[in-house]
């Protein structure tokens, strides 16, 4: 598929001069959800070493990343991570990324955009330019990637065929792949490209780049770092708009998701009936970001998401305003023709949301409430709040900072296992969908947290330290991937009944000139995988990363 904004990007490379820049402060060209140097200036930030601005609708475009802009003075200058601060009119050769994956055991990773590390080898390499014409940014920032995909053993699932590999407790309710076939598997994606116009406190545009929806930064429950992005066209504010008694940010988006080979739905690409719902996915979300007068550091939002059918004779317009739509299903309008006449065809996720940072004090704190799908009238709602529910925490400190380093904790968790009290009413269908049978993903790779399918929690605890000579993070995390249990139903105990994954992680980076080096290795033990066994994977990540035009 050809995004919208090729034409217009081979254009714009041979219309932009290279002009002079602006060294007075330092800024990234382009940040994107998930990488080091977002992490890097949310810690300068909480300090005061960097302008405040709401982090939860993310990637930050050009004009976004001159408001982050940091003075170089008073802490590290990371001189191998960081770009010169640029004016209103450059081209710039962004950084020439080569890295190595390795899993020893199964396929392990999370956050890694289009790339999935399957067992064994997996090298990528992304590369790119970001070009700036007054209110018109272009970012072309493709990847590519070979994963070995070697053999290990699969959960079963009761398919056969290409089925086998599907997810084995949802292989009907979601395109969540174990493995993605029996050969290497290989793709060549448009990354992190985004064509953007930002004119008169408005922006719209087109893009393929992953979106960071929320405070979460490990895991976020509507969209995060952790699957290909898709194509999609967006609008909404270029900055928080003022409105005196608080500033509001907020984005629109509009595009089309994409499944894997080993999707569930087979057949037409268009909704045909409830066997043929169709490979192609309309997606459409919004969300809103308030910052309350009074209360500096303090932002507060909410978003909503939805997948709906394609219909054959093309999408309607309630289609377009549908993170609009009623809460409740009881008030959702009828849909005649489709599968639920009342919206019960869609696949939604929802979420409200508040992160404060507490200025200058190197502290901030935030939170994350899910819901899957709607309640159906208030009664239920009021009754039973805690239905398809999820909840996330973090926190961010930095421990201490100056010219020479900067030392920092942060924590993180995610959390939508089935609560205490089961009530046999379906609990635990996050991310998967009995209708749109993909589930809450793109590519076979999920939109959200990558911590499970269903019932599961995740939890980060990392160490960051960031020097004129490199960067080093060691980090702690427990998954719970799967949940099988049933004695909330029959009352029979199982040892095995969760499948859980105990990481101890270390990377280390060092900074040269115009090179990044970067080692790191994390060990999993996973205690009863596919809730069977106990088992090792050791997880190495080996990079280097040019920097051309330094």
């Amino acid at each position: 598929m050809r995004p919208p904004f090729l034409q217009a990007a081979f254009a714009f490379i041979f219309a932009v001069p290279l002009l002079a820049q602006d060294t007075t402060r330092v800024a990234f060209p382009v940040i994107s959800v998930g990488t080091t140097e977002e992490n890097y200036l949310r810690y300068l930030q909480s300090d005061g070493k960097v302008d405040y601005y709401p982090w939860s609708i993310r990637g930050f475009s050009p004009s976004e990343a001159r408001i982050l802009a940091a003075d170089p003075r008073g802490h590290p200058s990371l001189a191998g991570l960081r770009d010169a601060g640029h004016s209103a009119l450059f081209v710039r050769w962004l950084p020439v990324d080569a890295t190595l994956r390795f899993n020893s055991a199964f396929p392990y990773g999370s956050n890694d955009g289009a790339i999935w590390a399957g067992r064994g080898i997996t090298p990528s390499l992304a590369a790119g330019i970001v070009m700036v014409a007054g209110p018109v940014s272009l970012v072309l920032d493709p990847v590519a990637f070979v994963a070995q995909n070697s053999q290990f053993t699969l959960m079963a699932n009761g398919q056969t065929g290409l089925g086998i590999f599907r997810d084995a407790r949802f292989p009907n309710n979601i395109d969540l792949p174990q493995r993605f076939g029996d050969k290497a598997y290989s793709r060549i994606d448009w990354g992190q490209s985004t064509l953007r116009v930002d004119l008169f406190g408005l922006t719209a545009g087109a893009s393929t780049a992953n979106m960071g929806w929320g405070p979460m930064q490990t895991y976020e429950f509507i969209l995060s770092g952790n699957a290909p992005g898709f194509a999609h066209v967006f609008a909404g504010t270029a900055r928080p708009a003022n409105l005196w008694l608080a500033k509001l940010h907020l984005r629109a988006i509009w595009g089309r998701l994409e499944q894997s080979d080993y999707s569930p739905v087979q057949g037409t690409p268009y909704y045909s009936s409830r066997l043929e719902t169709g490979t192609r996915r309309f997606a459409t979300g919004l969300i809103a970001v308030l910052e309350p007068r009074g209360f500096p550091g303090l932002e507060i939002g909410g978003g909503r998401f939805f997948h709906s059918l394609w219909p054959r004779e093309g999408i309607p317009r309630s289609y377009i305003t549908k993170p609009l739509q009623s809460i409740l299903k009881k008030n959702v309008p009828l849909s005649p023709g489709l599968v639920d006449t009342r919206g019960g065809q869609d696949n939604q996720e929802a979420s409200v949301f508040a992160r404060w940072v507490f200025p200058r004090s190197g502290f901030e704190m935030y939170g994350e409430y899910g819901h899957e799908d709607h309640n159906y009238d208030r009664r239920d709602l009021v009754q039973e709040p805690d239905h398809s529910r999820s909840y996330g925490l973090g926190l961010r400190k930095v421990m201490s900072m100056d010219s020479a380093g900067l030392s920092a904790i942060r924590i993180e968790s995610i959390n939508y296992q089935m609560p205490t009290l089961g009530r046999n009413r379906g609990e635990g269908g996050i991310y998967e969908h009995s209708t749109i049978t993909q589930g809450h993903t793109n590519r076979g790779q999920p939109l959200g947290s990558d911590t499970g399918v269903g019932t599961g929690a995740g939890f980060t605890l990392a160490l960051d330290r960031f020097s004129n000579g490199g960067r080093a993070t060691y980090s702690l995390t427990r998954t719970v991937r799967q949940e099988d249990g049933t004695f909330y139903i029959n009352g029979i105990e199982n040892p095995k009944s969760s499948d859980v994954q105990i990481g101890f992680g270390a990377e280390r980076v060092r900074y040269f000139r115009r090179l990044e080096l970067t080692t790191g290795a994390t060990l999993i033990r996973e205690l009863n995988r596919d809730f069977e066994r106990n088992t090792w994977n050791l997880n190495v990540l080996l990079g280097m990363r040019l920097h051309p035009g330094r």
